[in-house]
This record gives C-alpha cells, sequence and structure tokens, in this order.
C-alpha cells in the first residue's frame, strides 16, 4: 500500500487564523452583550431589593415608634387615674420660674442622661391637681424614655393641655431652656384637643427648639372622659436620611419618600424640604422626570423602571400608605461595564493572535522536517508489509484456528488460518465477511445462546472470555471446541485461537463411564460386607442412629447453601466410620477362624488344651478389639449428633446486652490465658442488645476462644487474642470480629472450614465438627453469618460475625 504525500499550502495557517478571529469576534460580541444585559438585570435587581430593604427598616421604626406611644399613653392614663398615687417628689422642688414668666427645670439639679425637663409657658395656674399629674407623668416618661435608649426614636414626651412638655432626650439634655419667650405648644400638630384617642402621625414639620426636621406618632391621653394632653416620640428626618445613605452607593443616586397625600416626607434632593416650600409631588415635580417614573411604576405595580437613562424604584411602607421612591443613572454602570469587557476582550485577542502567530511558525518548520517523516513512514510501511507476510506465513501453519471476527450476532469473520479447513471442513475463505456462510452458522443450536452469553459476559467484565461449545463439521460430525480470545487493541474487533478438543471429550466420556462401573464394584462390596456383619446389628443401632441425626444435619446444610460441600463432610464421615468398622470386621474374621479350627479338632478329636487356651486368649483379644472399636463408634455417634443445633430442654430467649455476657465468657478462660502467656483484649460497644438465648453466645464464644488455645497456639509461647463488636445501622446487625495471631488455618481448608470434618489436625485429636456447629448455632438461632477473613499481611485466624440487632 503506497502513501502519497500532499505538501499544505503555505498560506494555509493565516486564512485558517483570520476565519478563527472573526468567528471569535462574532461570537465575543455576542457575548459581550448577554453579559452586559445580566449585568445590568443584575443591577436593577439588586438596586430594587436594596430599595425594599431600606423602605423595610423605616417601617419598622414607624411601626416601633407607634407601639410605643400607644403603650405610653395606656401606661399614663392608668397612672393618672390612681388618686392617691403620690409623686416621690413635689413639682416645686424641681422647678423654678425664669425671667420671661416661664416654669422650667432647676438647672443646678438637672442631669439630661437620667431625667425628664419640665417646660410649662407664661400663665399656667399650677393647681396641686395639676402638679400631681405632671409629676407623675415626668416619672413615667423618664422609665419609658431610659427603657427605649436603644430603639429607632430619637426622644419620649408629655405635652399638657396647657401647651408645656415634659420630656426625655439624652441627645438633646438643655431642650427645656432653649424654647424662646412665650413659645407653646398651643395650636400645633402635637397637641390637637380632644383628638380620637388613637395613635396618629404628624406631618414632617420643624420642631422651633431643636431647629429639627422630624415626624412624630402622637397619642391623646384622656383621664375619666378629660383630655389632659398628648405623648409621644419623635424620629428626626436626619436619622431617616442616614438610613437613605445606603443608597449612595453609586453616584447622582437620590430618593423621594412620599406620604398618603403624595406630600414629600423626606429627600436628599436639594431644594425639595426649605422651609415655606410646596412639598406636593405635582407641584414640585411637574416638569420633572421622576413624576412620570412615578406614575409608571404606580400603575404597572411595578418595583422597579428604566426610563430615560435612570433606573427608577418604588417601594412602599404599608403601615403609613408612604411611597419610597429611588433613581440613579444606569450610564456609569453601562461605562464600567463595557470597560472591563472592552480590556477582557483585547486581551483576549492579543492572545488569540500571539498563538496563531507562533503555531503558524511551528508549522513552517515542522513542513519542512515532515517530508523527511514521510519518507521514513514509506520505507516503514514497506517493512510492516514484509513482516505482516512472514506472520501470516506463521500462523498458516498453527494447527489451531487463529481468527478475527466482528463482536456481532453473526461472528462476522475478517481473518481466518488454514487450520478451520481441518477443523470444520470449510475453506477460510468461505467464512470471511460471510461470502458463503456466517460461522455462527456451523455452532450446533444448542450452543448458540450460550456462546453469545458467556463471551458478552467475559469481555464486559475483563476483556479476555474462553468457552467450551460444538461445531457442526462440513461432513455432518460434532466437534468439540475451546475458544479463547478477547477484544483486539482497537476494542473493535475480537481475536483468539480456536482449538479442536473432540478427542479430549471423547477420552473424558470413557472416564466417566469406567467411574460409573467402579461405584457400582464399590456398591457390591459394600453389601457383602453388611452381610458379613448382621451379627454386629443390636450393637450398632445406635450408630444408625446417628446416621439418622447426620442426614437431618446434611439437610440443614442444603438450606443453609451449603450443598456444593457435602462431597468433603462425608468423605470425613467415612474415613472416620471405616476404621473402627475395618478393626470389627478382622476381629470377626479371626474369630470365625479360631472357632472353626477348634470345631474342627473336637469333631476328630485333636483338641489339646494349649490350643484351646491359645484359641480362646485370641478370640478374648479380638473381643476387647470389637468392644473397643464400638466405643469408637459410639463417640463417634454422639459427635456427629453435635452436628444439629438442638437442646434436651427448652432454652429461655429475649433480649440480652452483649458486652457484660462477652465478659463473663472471658473471664473463664482467664486462668488459662494468663498460664499460656496469651492476651485478650475485648472492645463491645456499650448498649447493644440481641434477641436470643445467651447459652448460645456462651456457646460460640467459648468455642471460638477454646480452638486458639487447642489449635491456634499450640506451638506458640505466647499470643494475642481481639473481640470487637459493635452496631451497624445500615445493615441492622451486630458485626463481631474475633481475631488471634496465632498459627491460622491452612489455606487448603479456608473454604470448607465451617464443614464437618474440615480440620487440619484431624486424626491428630482434632474431629473438625466445632467450627461447624458454631455455624449451626449462629444461623439456627440467631439467622446470622459467620466468615473466615484471613490475609497475607495478618497471621492468624480472623472470624466476622452478623448478627441481626434486637427489635
Amino acid at each position: 500500500m503506497s502513501i502519497k504525500y500532499r505538501p499544505t499550502p503555505w498560506f494555509l495557517p493565516a486564512v485558517s487564523a483570520f476565519l478563527v478571529l472573526a468567528i471569535l469576534l462574532y461570537f465575543s460580541v455576542r457575548e459581550q452583550s448577554k453579559l452586559i444585559d445580566k449585568e445590568l438585570y443584575e443591577i436593577k435587581e439588586q438596586r430594587a431589593w436594596q430599595a425594599s430593604f431600606i423602605a423595610e427598616q423605616i417601617e419598622q421604626r414607624l411601626r416601633s415608634a407607634s407601639a410605643s406611644s400607644n403603650r405610653l399613653a395606656k401606661t399614663l392614663q392608668t397612672q393618672l387615674a390612681q388618686h392617691k398615687h403620690n409623686a416621690a417628689q413635689s413639682l416645686a422642688s424641681i422647678t423654678q420660674p425664669y425671667p420671661d414668666g416661664s416654669v422650667r427645670t432647676r438647672k443646678s439639679l438637672f442631669n439630661g442622661v437620667q431625667q425628664a425637663g419640665v417646660y410649662l409657658p407664661v400663665g399656667v395656674s399650677l393647681t396641686p391637681e395639676k402638679s400631681r399629674y405632671l409629676m407623675v407623668a415626668k416619672e413615667t416618661v423618664e422609665a419609658f424614655g431610659q427603657g427605649a435608649l436603644s430603639s429607632p426614636f430619637s426622644d419620649t414626651w408629655f405635652m399638657n393641655e396647657d401647651g408645656g412638655i415634659v420630656i426625655y432626650w439624652p441627645q438633646e439634655p438643655d431642650f427645656v431652656f432653649k424654647a424662646q419667650q412665650g413659645f407653646s405648644y398651643l395650636g400645633s400638630q402635637w397637641l390637637i384637643p380632644d383628638a380620637s384617642p388613637t395613635t396618629y402621625w404628624t406631618p414632617l414639620i420643624k420642631d422651633p427648639i431643636p431647629d429639627l426636621w422630624m415626624l412624630s406618632a402622637v397619642t391623646p391621653i384622656y383621664v375619666e372622659g378629660a383630655w389632659r394632653g398628648s405623648v409621644g416620640h419623635d424620629i428626626t428626618l436626619q436619622s431617616l436620611l442616614d438610613n437613605a445613605k445606603l443608597l449612595k452607593g453609586e453616584q447622582q443616586s437620590e430618593f423621594i419618600l412620599l406620604n398618603d397625600k403624595n406630600y414629600i416626607v423626606a429627600s436628599d434632593i436639594d431644594g425639595l424640604l426649605e422651609e415655606n416650600s410646596d412639598r406636593n409631588l405635582e407641584t414640585q415635580l411637574t416638569v420633572s422626570d421622576w413624576l412620570e417614573a412615578y406614575r409608571k411604576l404606580w400603575s404597572h405595580s411595578e418595583s422597579y423602571l428604566v426610563h430615560k437613562q435612570r433606573l427608577y424604584t418604588l417601594s412602599t411602607i404599608d403601615s403609613q400608605g408612604w411611597v419610597f421612591l429611588t433613581s440613579m443613572p444606569l450610564q456609569p454602570a453601562t461605562d464600567k461595564i463595557e470597560s472591563a469587557f472592552t480590556a477582557l476582550q483585547t486581551m483576549a485577542f492579543i492572545s488569540i493572535a500571539a498563538e496563531v502567530t507562533i503555531l503558524t511558525l511551528l508549522f513552517a518548520y515542522f513542513h519542512r522536517r515532515n517530508k523527511a517523516y514521510v519518507k521514513h513512514l514509506k520505507d516503514a510501511s514497506q517493512s510492516l508489509s514484509e513482516e505482516k507476510l512472514r506472520y501470516e506465513t506463521l500462523v498458516d501453519k498453527i494447527p489451531s484456528i487463529v481468527y478475527r471476527c466482528k463482536n456481532d450476532k453473526y461472528w462476522t469473520m475478517l481473518y481466518l488460518n488454514g487450520a478451520v479447513e481441518f477443523a470444520t471442513g470449510y475453506q477460510a475463505e468461505d467464512f470471511i465477511n460471510n461470502k458463503s456462510l456466517a460461522f455462527a452458522d456451523i455452532i450446533y443450536p444448542d450452543d448458540q445462546g450460550m456462546v453469545w452469553q458467556v463471551i458478552q459476559e467475559a469481555l464486559a467484565a475483563s476483556g479476555r472470555f474462553k468457552v467450551v461449545y460444538r461445531v457442526i463439521h462440513q461432513n455432518g460430525q460434532l466437534r468439540w471446541m475451546i475458544e479463547r480470545g478477547g477484544y483486539s487493541d482497537n476494542q473493535l474487533h475480537i481475536e483468539g485461537v480456536i482449538t479442536d478438543i473432540t478427542e479430549l471429550k471423547e477420552a473424558e466420556q470413557k472416564l466417566k463411564l469406567s467411574n460409573m462401573t467402579l461405584d457400582e464394584k464399590v456398591a457390591l462390596k459394600t453389601a457383602e460386607l453388611q452381610s458379613a456383619n448382621q451379627e454386629l446389628t443390636e450393637k450398632t443401632d445406635k450408630l444408625q442412629d446417628s446416621l439418622q441425626t447426620l442426614k437431618q444435619t446434611q439437610h440443614e446444610l442444603i438450606e443453609a447453601e451449603k450443598m456444593v460441600s457435602m462431597t468433603s463432610m462425608v468423605v470425613g464421615m467415612a474415613h472416620e466410620i471405616n476404621t473402627p468398622l475395618g478393626n470389627i470386621t478382622t476381629a470377626e474374621t479371626t474369630i470365625s477362624s479360631k472357632v472353626e479350627q477348634l470345631l474342627h479338632a473336637i469333631e476328630h478329636d485333636q483338641l489339646k488344651k494349649s490350643e484351646l487356651l491359645s484359641s480362646l486368649e485370641v478370640i478374648q483379644l479380638s473381643l476387647e478389639s470389637n468392644d473397643a472399636s464400638l466405643k469408637k463408634l459410639l463417640s463417634l455417634s454422639e459427635r456427629f449428633q453435635g452436628l444439629h443445633y438442638s437442646h434436651d430442654v427448652k432454652l429461655e430467649r429475649g433480649s440480652f446486652q452483649l458486652a457484660p455476657l462477652s465478659q463473663k465468657i472471658v473471664e473463664k478462660f482467664a486462668a488459662t490465658l494468663g498460664r499460656k502467656n496469651i492476651q485478650l483484649d475485648m472492645n463491645v460497644e456499650e448498649g447493644v442488645c440481641l434477641t436470643g438465648s445467651i447459652e448460645a453466645i456462651d456457646e460460640i464464644l467459648t468455642k471460638l476462644i477454646e480452638n486458639s488455645l487447642k489449635h491456634g497456639f499450640s506451638s506458640h509461647d505466647s499470643g494475642h487474642i481481639w473481640l470487637d463488636a459493635y452496631a451497624d445501622t445500615d445493615l441492622q446487625s451486630i458485626v463481631m470480629t474475633y481475631r488471634d495471631n496465632g498459627s491460622g488455618i491452612a489455606p487448603s481448608i479456608e473454604e470448607n472450614i465451617f464443614i464437618p470434618f474440615a480440620s487440619q489436625t484431624l486424626n491428630q485429636g482434632g474431629g473438625g465438627l466445632g467450627l461447624s456447629r458454631v455455624y449451626n448455632i449462629i444461623k439456627t438461632e440467631f439467622d446470622g453469618k459467620i466468615e473466615l477473613q484471613t490475609t497475607a499481611e495478618q497471621p492468624g485466624a480472623c472470624f466476622v460475625i452478623t448478627l441481626p440487632l434486637a427489635q
């Protein structure tokens, strides 16, 4: 296959760079417009939220002042209605007449931080009752004012019907001394005779004494139906302006606060709040954009509006029916965003232009080098073609089928070597791209589904597979094949080797037939052995009971999904039983032989005393041997019965805590552990409860510890045992881990460690039944499970027991 090389034109990188820059410019302009719109939208939303927050703060201040004024009025009315109430001091002791005819607090005795000041205009007639009223009002105002120092209003006051005032204002302690000659609050908005006994708000008015614009929450005082004056709190315009300063984050930002009559209550626009000026919104802002924006916002019930390059927001103060308007220019924000994006865009284009220039220079440099590289590739291609030819020649000589195919239902072949003709009778080209037939067509129909499923599951798991199946030879015979393969390097095809194993399968069938004949011979020999030992039937009744128990144990093992391990158990039992049975058979044969010899000697009068004694001695030894073998069989019977977990008496079942029970079980082995220098560490979580038999848990832990002492540390001078238990809420179970650092368990029996007779000390004093019984107890008594978990890093044996939590 020849490779053609066409050089790239020198101007192609420049043209490509220009196109790339043009595309980036187009999309960057679009993206910039979207980002500017998004940023402006966020600015509008933030401004509207900010204005709404300030309006909410103002409303909270107004509500707080109104509620406090109402409480002050109720308290003072109650105090004034109590005729027996006497003030702590007399009015005369704390006030004095001034040269202008007014009565004011004595300046020498006054502390404005703690006391309320008193001012009475000229001509007030002080009766004892009125003096008492004023002193009660002074004490009440002082108490309320000191309790409200952290409130949003500035002062607390009481005005009597004569136009005087009792006021607590720590920020203006000399308030009562600043009143001009002849001053009185009569006729003002703070003192309206016979007003409704509810709290009302004054319009924005200027108090002439401190020379401050303020709003006031006023509540009239009625005692026994007669009007006695008013109480209230003031909120200065300056404090409202301080709140509105939060809007000064942008240049040329302004605000207007309107009351329910569209009068301007507060603003930071110069000239709107001058004294004696008309504060009606429509009068002041007839030619202004404010009025137009206000009407659009109000009619559309919107929180913000862009009008003539300015952003207007509207928020309401529901408790007063007031409106809070703000305005700010959008052009500075737009200019700032566009400037930032322009700078970023410029930097991006400079960076891209630099990268394109560098890539163009690199392309020109490597373009020259590619010519030599292409020549090298041509030479390499020629070498690969020669190697491919040699490889195909070698593969054709391999006796197994070497192939490459697609991973489809037809196993569409892309390559096959010549061995396919010998194995299937077909030519290789018959299968290539399914020319005459597909390879799937010669697979035996019963095996086709299995082959597909096995290969797909193995490829998904590891990328490799092995499968055995049958194919139909061209002559009609069935041939057995074993196929090994996996994904190719590109993960698109399958490569592998198919080997004909028909002869091996036929040999396997012959071996199975031979094994069946051997089983029949064994059965015949067993029948003969049973016939020869019928005389021992009575003595072996208990053995039959043991075999019955063994069958019950086998049934339990099947339920526990241990059927696959029954072969190991039966072999162990046969090994244990065959030895004493063989001894019995030998002894019976010896006895029978001696008896026949004695009978023969008696019949021919050839019996001698020495021969009789010798024969009787042999018979006696044989009987003793039989007795020992029977005892061993009875012992085995009892051990087999132990495989089935049951008790002769009904055990008490209930809920119990695991920690104290485990401690008691471990204490039983304290002396043995100390004598063998073995340390046992126990870490059982407190409060963990189980439902079941206490004796069952006792037997489980006892057998585990006995196994460690008997087998794990049999050749150790010291050792360590760990017992841990905790409650796993996810599994709703108690997880108990028992581990030692002893000799461990041989790898050959790890998989069958819980099967009867699976012991590495079988015939050495170990019966292989202890862990089997532990398994049955855990399964039967607690419906739990036990697992052996060993690792190369940790010596010894490790058992993990999972038991359901007590419900």
